[in-house]
């Protein structure tokens, strides 16, 4: 593999998550602009950073937080990724760009993101993905017609999973992350990062040869 893969081995999925948390909070502080942008996914994997990160990070007036991916569904579902992400940060005085559901139209919405995005973000500085079972990073799934999206940084992808619809960065947008941290924790997740690591056919595999860098949090021996 030609691309760059840093490591971070844990020893379990609580110091996994300290060091996601620290390595941002790092990264804040060598920041050089006023503004700092960092993508948040949804999922239970990443809850005990994003408590952490509200110690870690002294001050979070001039961050941004956006939304790497969720289900197109209102933001009253417990499904709602945007949901989870405003119950952690929304105490903070972060901006925080929420992803739309109008319940009409899942490309609109998507479009109206990225549009979002376009207009209060100048430098994509950090962001947090996770791995599926499958291999699929954000909601850039196998056999979707997102992975050969290569224009927009937002789409609306059919699924059917859970919902037919999910709003999703592209790997447009996940390749020029900055600082892109993947947090895989669990034995169930082992196979699946050892496809990863070695080289598969996976979208996980086709973001990690776009990117110079990628920075790998686990608590797997892999």
């Amino acid at each position: 593999m030609s691309e760059a893969i840093e490591i971070y081995k844990a020893n379990n999925h609580e110091e996994a998550s300290s060091c996601l948390s620290n390595l941002i909070a790092t990264n804040i502080m060598e920041s050089k602009s006023n503004d700092f942008s960092i993508g948040l996914s949804g999922g239970s994997t990443p809850k005990l950073a994003y408590s952490m990160m509200l110690n870690d990070i002294s001050d979070f007036s001039n961050i941004t937080l956006w939304t790497i991916d969720d289900r197109w569904v209102p933001l009253t579902d417990e499904n709602s990724n945007q949901k989870m992400i405003d119950s952690n940060f929304s105490q903070t005085n972060s901006k925080i760009l929420a992803i739309k559901y109008s319940g009409d139209n899942p490309h609109e919405d998507a479009e109206l993101y990225s549009q979002s995005l376009k207009e209060n973000i100048t430098t994509f500085d950090s962001g947090v993905i996770g791995l599926g079972d499958d291999g699929h990073i954000a909601s850039l799934f196998p056999n979707t017609a997102g992975l050969e999206e290569t224009d927009n940084l937002f789409i609306a992808n059919e699924v059917n999973i859970i919902s037919k619809w999910r709003i999703t960065s592209t790997f447009k947008l996940l390749s020029n992350i900055s600082n892109l941290y993947l947090l895989v924790t669990g034995e169930n997740k082992k196979d699946i990062l050892s496809k990863a690591l070695n080289g598969s056919d996976l979208p996980v595999n086709k973001l990690l040869k776009m990117r110079e860098n990628t920075v790998i949090i686990t608590d797997l021996d892999v």
